[in-house]
């Protein structure tokens, strides 16, 4: 220390230098440590959010419904938990003075049922007064209903065609006409099938709504007395998706002449595709837009997740295409006559992985409150347009005053909170997110058929989803695309009102009767009430 005074320089001058520079040292040391700090917090904060990320995959609750923005199907994913109590006992909520209280009961049945009275009598001996020896008076009944579920069986119904020859008459030779003639049998959607029309629907319907596999529904087949093998079902799909492909056709002309297409794509595995290893994910991809206000749900099957699959689908579209963040909708979103719009559930989604490892009461809830705003206003605004309170432009222009004030606390919170917020975290993550997608996200204001998410296309690929879990493959691409086919008959038929199998069964027995294209495309789901069959 005393040598360390004595190296000292004598001048104030060179003292004041000395200290200054002291402290230009110590305060960059300063600097350096505060970022390691900042940088050890950030790191600490990323693997708690880790540590509570698998903790909650491994040992929480599986449920993952949230109730931030009420009455939004995406952040319910738990669909039996979410609907527990429907069908035996449908809650009637009753309001009180203190509170609403709900009355529970038993859902009625279809009054379609078919019903077969079964009278229960005394004998004439019970009925007779034990006094007198008269019959007592009758007075009415009781009734109670039991449903009973007769089990399916197999009933085998020969077609006997009628054949005839020549007559004998002496022009009849001269006449032209043919030498054998017979009756006409029943025009079937696979030709010298063994199966009616009403089984094959029935099989497409096992399978792509039910999302039964084929190998599970030949035993269930074969408890009911009928023995069908699982290539056989395969191949009915196939012919079925081939005889189909005049409507599938009509409905990608159709749907590309739409105002507003949304996109999605999901993965399924191929077995035995050309060139590629069975392992290999390829996707199926979806295509929703409308004809005439009636919509149109297309399914197509593609190995690959390349833009070049977006493009081709939308090729000669003009209008609003709404997907979700993934890069291989942006470039397509940028072609000139094309509009692309982002969704508000996909940022929403992003700030609840974000609540999950921050718990309640923290930054996230805050962006998850003003995307609740939205909706609430949204679905406040749709259900006047959907009793015609407001017309079509009144709708979008008070849609776009009321919700500007939203979108501008959003741009601002997310401005102000990028600065604050490690980029690295969960939050961090979804604000970044957020900011790139947010510009997109809120034109779905411009048009009266958009809402701010993609959840419509979500429910439509959902059915494919589930089956997949069931089926988990396909075996080749030719299924691929007879499933994508089917896959798009059913759920647009379900969009438009129909009953699948009803419609399916009409479907199979009209189809083949109709010799001329146009006649065809009357059957579609979309031109088809579903009164008319």
């Amino acid at each position: 220390m005393d040598e360390d005074v004595t190296d000292l320089p004598d001048d104030v001058a060179s003292l004041r230098a000395l200290v200054i520079a002291q402290r230009a040292a110590f305060s960059e040391k300063e600097k350096q440590l505060a970022s390691q700090i900042v940088e050890i917090k950030n790191q600490l904060i990323w693997e708690r959010e880790k540590y509570l990320s698998l903790s909650a995959r491994y040992f929480g609750s599986s449920s993952e419904k949230q109730k931030v923005i009420p009455g939004q199907g995406v952040f319910e994913f738990n669909e039996a938990e979410a609907h527990t109590g429907e069908g035996e006992k449908p809650v009637q909520v009753i309001a009180v003075a203190a509170h609403e209280r709900k009355k529970r009961g038993r859902k009625p049945q279809s009054h379609d049922i078919e019903t077969v009275e079964i009278v229960h009598d005394l004998t004439e001996e019970e009925k007779r007064c034990a006094c007198c020896g008269e019959l007592r008076p009758e007075m009415g009944a009781e009734t109670s209903v039991k449903y009973e579920l007769i089990p399916a069986h197999v009933v085998r119904r020969l077609h006997i065609r009628k054949q005839y020859g020549k007559c004998h008459c002496e022009g009849f030779s001269e006449s032209g006409q043919k030498s054998v003639i017979v009756a006409p049998g029943v025009a079937k959607i696979v030709p010298k099938s063994e199966f009616s029309n009403q089984t094959i629907a029935f099989f497409m319907i096992g399978k792509y709504e039910d999302s039964v596999p084929f190998y599970r529904m030949v035993k269930i087949l074969e408890r009911s007395g009928l023995e069908v093998s699982r290539g056989t079902l395969c191949n009915l799909a196939i012919r079925v998706g081939r005889a189909i492909e005049d409507l599938i056709d009509r409905m990608w002309q159709d749907v590309r002449k739409s105002s507003v297409i949304l996109m999605d794509e999901t993965t399924v595995q191929v077995l035995h595709e050309m060139n590629r290893p069975a392992e290999s994910q390829s996707y199926m991809w979806l295509t929703c837009g409308y004809e005439k206000g009636q919509k149109i749900i297309l399914f197509h099957y593609y190995p690959t997740r390349k833009k070049l699959v977006a493009e081709n689908a939308l090729e000669g579209f003009s209008g609003y295409l709404q997907t979700d963040g993934y890069e291989g909708y942006t470039a397509v979103g940028e072609q000139n006559g094309i509009t692309h719009v982002g969704c508000f559930a996909h940022i929403g989604r992003a700030f609840v992985d974000a609540q999950k490892v921050g718990g309640p009461g923290g930054k996230a809830d805050e962006m998850l409150s003003l995307i609740a705003k939205v909706y609430a206003i949204e679905r406040r605004l749709r259900e006047r347009y959907e009793k015609q309170e407001l017309g079509a432009v009144a709708f979008i222009e008070k849609r776009k005053r009321e919700l500007e004030p939203v979108f501008t606390d959003i741009r601002l919170w997310l401005s102000r909170m990028s600065l604050s917020v490690a980029p690295s975290t969960k939050l961090g993550e979804a604000i970044s997110y957020a900011q790139g997608q947010i510009e997109k996200a809120v034109r779905f204001v411009e048009h009266e058929l958009m809402t701010p998410d993609t959840n419509r296309a979500e429910n439509a690929i959902r059915p494919f989803v589930v089956g997949r879990k069931n089926w988990e493959f396909c075996n080749t691409p030719l299924g691929a695309h007879a499933s994508a086919g089917i896959y798009s008959l059913i759920e647009t038929a379900k969009a438009n009102g129909h009953d699948p199998y009803k419609y399916l069964c009409y479907l199979f027995d009209e189809l083949p009767k109709a010799d001329a294209r146009e006649d065809k495309l009357k059957l579609l789901p979309y031109q088809l009430k579903p009164s008319a069959y």
